[in-house]
């Protein structure tokens, strides 16, 4: 158990990561935007990105592992994300190691604000993208997942204008999250970055439980509310990465 003084501090990363789990196991993602900027603010940015790493990887597995049916993800599109991922996570590592602490925050809250404004910019854009574009979204999400643990915004943009059904997309953002893992560990590894929380196995019993709740969830929402969805959260994100920088 933790001591005294950092019970409180463990009770809220429980709570934090069991409600950020249930929004990956929603949408596919979301994990990461949701306790980055808390988890920055109270560990540290190598804590905070190790951490999120450990958790949100049981989270994934446990959505792949409980889905209804053979998960269905765009192997093409996960391929290539990923392979263009690799170069950008070796940068990340080094950013996370380079920057102050401060500056680590900041940085995250403009990137999570950043995916709040290209969402909604987007949202009525039915246009798809050329698979060329893989190339810059995956480069950008490996160097931000290994910085700051927020991949995702890169990688959900250019997947919503591939005409991905919400089932697939969650799939292939589950996908993509699990095959990039070893190379971000590797990275975070060689540049001397990653450090978890000491008390993580409790954190991941809470990010299974979050991942059940959500699995829940998911089966209520239809395909029209989905983007809904995802806009309402990206804009708590941004709400909570501001509320962050409060906490310094």
């Amino acid at each position: 158990m933790p001591p005294p003084d950092d019970t409180a501090l463990f009770a809220g990363l429980f709570a934090l990561i069991l409600f950020s789990a249930a929004v990956q196991s929603l949408s596919g993602f979301g994990f990461a935007l949701l306790s980055a900027p808390l988890l920055t603010a109270a560990l540290g940015g190598p804590q905070a990105v190790s951490t999120i790493m450990i958790t949100g990887t049981a989270c994934d597995i446990a959505i792949l592992a409980v889905r209804q049916g053979v998960p269905r993800p765009a192997v093409r599109e996960t391929c290539a994300l990923a392979l263009w991922s690799a170069p950008g996570m070796l940068l990340g590592a080094w950013l996370l190691t380079a920057l102050p602490a401060l500056g680590l925050q900041v940085f995250v809250a403009c990137v999570v604000i950043a995916a709040v404004l290209l969402r909604v910019l987007s949202r009525e854009d039915a246009a798809v993208l050329s698979p060329v574009w893989a190339a810059p979204a995956g480069l950008l999400s490996g160097a931000l997942s290994t910085s700051t643990s927020l991949g995702g915004p890169p990688s959900v943009y250019y997947l919503v204008h591939r005409g991905l059904t919400p089932h697939t997309m969650r799939d292939t953002l589950v996908t993509l999250s699990l095959v990039r893992l070893p190379l971000s560990v590797a990275a975070l590894l060689l540049t001397g970055a990653w450090e978890a929380y000491p008390l993580w196995l409790p954190l991941v019993g809470a990010a299974l439980l979050g991942q059940a709740a959500g699995t829940r969830a998911f089966h209520r929402f239809g395909h029209t509310r989905y983007e809904h969805i995802v806009l309402g959260l990206l804009t708590t994100s941004a709400v909570v990465s501001l509320g962050s920088l409060g906490l310094t």
